[in-house]
């Protein structure tokens, strides 16, 4: 059985930073619980030994590992810190012939910050003040403090020796607090990668296996019939089919476009860029009952990624459009803008069948869909929300069953490099 296991065997369920900490604070332990020992075994040869605090010492330190094995941690720690820093201060008092007892303050003072870590670094630093105050009160002699003595001399190293240390190891604490956080940032990151990625395979492969299977299906079903009005109404569902297979494989590739390829900046007209995807997503179905209203100045020009921007607008008005209000005597969508120093705020605004409060927060979830009869892949707004920060800027949604749907986008104009 290994220290490792002697420790932290019981511990099995914390994570392996915490598992860390405990194995730190036993090696501590393990340590004085072995110098305890040494001197119990030196103090044999001697003709008036001090067994009596050493062993007091020993049964506070093996205390403190069966506390530190059941999980009490800093309970454990601060026993400890006060056992070493007291029988430090007692056998310095007591230290007629000067064998340097008090270098057990470096170890207490030291081994506090390093113990508590920088999450509990005050914890240290008052245990540290602790050691350094029992040293003077122990050692210093103000009659013998002066420039020319030894004992000036010997309390000024300890003191830059401690100070000296007690920065090292504080900074040092620093470093690891930093370094471990960034780590398990990472790790969360990765994981929800990892789940999004889980997510993204079986919705992917589930919403090309349907309408796979539907066109495989209605091509059975052609085959059969002998009515030609027949034959055509499959051949119509076999293109809307298709339609909706094409339109999902679009959105995989703006997936993929927006999460792996570079920005790329240029001069972007806001109005004429509104108006070539208007022009280009004419052939959906519907697009020819939705008026378009473009309210955007034609002088407001961002210096952006021209294609996740068209990425975003491309999904927000094809959902307009899929999502419009047959009910109404006018189906419109409406683009304002707004420009600043900086960037602009775009508006995007329809009338369509809107967005019921309870799904407004899950529209932008990769694969949401708010009912099992949505038109759309699941990944539309969720490229949108992806594109937008890639960006850097932000979109806020407004929604009303029945009124319609107003995506607000602040956009960030980015500034030249000037050649």
């Amino acid at each position: 059985m290994s220290i490792r296991d002697i420790i932290v065997g019981r511990l099995k369920d914390k994570s392996e930073e915490e598992q860390d900490k405990f194995l730190l604070a036993g090696y501590f332990l393990f340590m004085y619980i072995a110098v305890d020992a040494f001197f119990l075994i030196t103090n044999v040869y001697n003709d008036d030994p001090e067994n009596a605090p050493i062993l007091a010492g020993l049964s506070v330190s093996v205390a403190c590992l069966i506390l530190l094995r059941n999980g009490w941690r800093n309970l454990a720690i601060t026993l400890q810190l006060i056992r070493t820093n007291f029988i430090a201060f007692y056998f310095t008092m007591i230290d007629e012939a000067g064998t340097g007892n008090y270098m057990y303050f470096v170890v207490s003072s030291i081994g506090a910050l390093a113990l508590f870590g920088y999450e509990e670094r005050w914890k240290g630093v008052l245990f540290s003040l602790l050691s350094v105050i029992l040293f003077y009160t122990s050692i210093f002699i103000p009659q013998e403090f002066y420039p020319s003595s030894a004992h000036f001399f010997m309390v000024m190293n300890f003191t830059i020796a401690f100070a000296m240390s007690f920065v090292v190891i504080y900074f040092l604490n620093q470093l690891n607090f930093y370094s471990r956080k960034k780590v398990n940032e990472k790790n969360d990151e990765l994981g929800k990668v990892n789940a999004e990625l889980d997510r993204f395979v079986y919705s992917v492969s589930h919403d090309l296996r349907a309408p796979l299977s539907s066109i495989s299906g209605l091509i059975q079903l052609s085959e059969r019939a002998t009515d030609l009005n027949e034959n055509k109404q499959y051949l119509e569902l076999m293109k809307g089919r298709i339609d909706k297979l094409e339109h999902f494989i679009r959105d995989i590739i703006n997936f993929s476009r927006n999460a792996r390829s570079e920005l790329l900046y240029e001069d972007v007209n806001l109005r004429r860029l509104v108006d070539e995807i208007v022009e280009m997503l004419g052939f959906l179905e519907g697009a020819s009952s939705l008026v378009t209203r473009n309210l955007i100045d034609e002088h407001i020009s961002l210096h952006t990624d021209r294609t996740r921007l068209q990425m975003v607008l491309y999904n927000l008005i094809s959902n307009a459009i899929i999502y419009r209000d047959p009910s109404k005597p006018e189906s419109w969508i409406q683009f304002e803008a707004l420009a600043y120093p900086d960037g602009c705020r775009l508006e995007v605004k329809d009338n369509g069948i809107g967005i019921a409060p309870a799904y407004q927060e899950k529209v932008f979830d990769m694969f949401y869909r708010a009912s099992a009869n949505s038109k759309g892949s699941g990944l539309g707004l969720y490229i949108v929300k992806e594109a937008v920060a890639r960006l850097g800027g932000t979109i806020d949604l407004k929604s009303a069953i029945g009124e319609g749907t107003s995506f607000t986008l602040n956009l960030p104009s980015q500034p030249k490099l000037v050649p």
